[in-house]
């Protein structure tokens, strides 16, 4: 579905659960961001090809969680550089190999992607932020109705994901995009939920 002028938003639901969605930013590169499991990946792939994208140059991961990471050897295979911050390589069951280095931007040709450091579901959490459509495009952060992602798994630390929801709060976007569920849209409600994630957080 295309999202944006640049930007292609693959949002499972309840079709696949247990797979993350996917964001496709398509610009002088294509770059892919959670391509998800190899269970949502021939579904995947069709939905690309009825929007016209033939290929994909660049793998970025918000987290190695399985559910987000386990289709990136399928575009690796044909060629695409793969980025992620190394300090999920500690809980993650792949042994990748970070082809990109990324630092506070990326740029895919005119259109430019925020790197933001959000730990606390895993500790190399990043969230992708889109500047020129206020996107950011979040992982397991923060989910519909204000749920923050989990924080009782391993390598995770609340205190941490509490910091990085009030970074992402202070961030005002117009939209989040999140790695599961629906896309959440409207500055002031996003703030609200964010402001949600943080109270539930802060009761534990």
């Amino acid at each position: 579905m295309k999202l944006f002028d640049k930007v292609f938003a693959y949002t499972w639901g309840s079709a696949f659960y247990d797979s993350s969605n996917s964001y496709i930013i398509v610009d002088e590169d294509t770059a892919i961001i959670d391509p998800g499991t190899f269970k949502s990946y021939t579904n995947l792939i069709g939905l690309m090809r009825n929007d016209g994208i033939e290929s994909v140059d660049i793998v970025l991961n918000t987290h190695l969680h399985k559910d987000h990471c386990e289709s990136n050897e399928m575009f690796l295979r044909k060629g695409a550089l793969l980025g992620f911050s190394e300090k999920d390589l500690s809980i993650s069951l792949y042994n990748y190999k970070s082809d990109i280095k990324l630092g506070k931007f990326l740029c895919l040709g005119k259109l430019d992607i925020e790197i933001i450091r959000t730990p606390g579901h895993s500790p190399g959490s990043l969230t992708y932020y889109l500047q020129e459509y206020g996107a950011a495009i979040t992982g397991d952060l923060i989910f519909e109705n204000g749920f923050p992602g989990r924080f009782d798994l391993y390598g995770c630390n609340k205190n941490d994901l509490i910091k990085s929801l009030e970074k992402i709060r202070d961030l005002e976007p117009e939209y989040i995009l999140p790695g599961h569920l629906r896309i959440m849209k409207g500055r002031s409600g996003i703030y609200m939920l964010l402001e949600k994630a943080i109270e539930i957080l802060s009761r534990y």
